[in-house]
């Protein structure tokens, strides 16, 4: 359940992850250049894309709660997918980033970063990457957000960047050099399979797939609960953004009259309402049934 301050995180979490991507970034790729670092500033790099994807969570949230228009009868949620999909591509572009470097250390045979500062740094930066993406999460979660919620893993994925670079200092200094483009390696696989994660769910979410069972099955149950209420002929429930849309067909005593057929739509409606968050829109029509 959402708590008073859940609408002032929503508001403020695209600021808080551009304004804190923008210091980390500019903090450790200044560390990473004094130290010589590569892998410091390697690393940096994923936090600039940070950046880019906090800047498209404050676009994508400003246009998918614009409220819906006659060329925009669904709203304008599937903004977000859109935005989902670039911070995917974004996050590809750094792994790619990330392997031509590492690949290179690798040939020059270059030797692994040494520098204490660059240890604290790096998990200085992991730490403050975690507190953002549970920041962010939490807010994603409970708003149903895909933008927010793949901001906020990209901010798990710098955490254990930026985690990994620690642990390659420590074996630099211990002599094992080749951990560090090493550890940069399995950086990359895992961006990747993050990054193809949220493009395949943008990809599904704006081919308007449906809502898994379990929730249209959830849904179901609570129109059939309604009072005079005798059937659900269908249901159809879709994902658009942060919110859910919903057509439904029920059936109703055929002796009633069209006026207590509007007011049971009616009460279905708000029973749905009333009882789930994150609903756009709830369209209840109503059919004459002997049963």
């Amino acid at each position: 359940m959402r708590c008073k301050d859940c609408d002032a995180c929503h508001t403020r979490v695209g600021w808080v992850g551009l304004i804190a991507s923008i210091l980390i970034g500019v903090f450790t790729i200044v560390i990473g250049i004094l130290s010589n670092s590569k892998a410091l500033m390697a690393a940096s790099l994923c936090t600039g894309i940070d950046v880019a994807t906090a800047m498209t969570v404050l676009l994508g949230l400003k246009f998918s709660n614009k409220p819906i228009d006659i060329e925009h009868p669904y709203g304008h949620g599937k903004v977000e997918f859109i935005v989902v999909g670039g911070i995917s591509v974004l996050l590809m572009c750094s792994a790619g980033i990330l392997l031509f470097h590492s690949g290179k250390s690798i040939y020059r045979g270059d030797p692994g970063p040494e520098n204490l500062i660059t240890l604290v740094v790096a998990f200085i930066a992991a730490f403050l990457n975690e507190l953002k993406f549970r920041y962010a999460s939490c807010v994603g979660s409970h708003f149903n957000s895909p933008a927010i919620n793949s901001h906020a893993e990209h901010a798990r994925v710098d955490a254990i960047s930026f985690a990994a670079v620690g642990i390659g200092v420590i074996f630099a200094r211990i002599g094992i050099h080749f951990m560090d483009p090493l550890i940069a390696i399995f950086e990359i696989v895992h961006i990747f399979k993050a990054s193809l994660k949220m493009l395949k769910n943008s990809i599904r979410s704006l081919m308007d797939v449906s809502l898994p069972k379990t929730r249209k099955s959830e849904i179901q149950k609570m129109a059939a609960a309604v009072k005079g209420v005798r059937g659900i002929k269908y249901l159809f429930a879709r994902q658009l953004g942060q919110h859910i849309w919903i057509e439904l067909s029920i059936f109703v005593d055929p002796e009633i009259t069209v006026y207590e057929g509007k007011i049971i739509s009616e009460n279905v409606k708000n029973f749905i309402l009333n009882n789930l968050e994150n609903i756009g829109n709830v369209q209840v029509q109503f059919l004459s049934s002997a049963a």
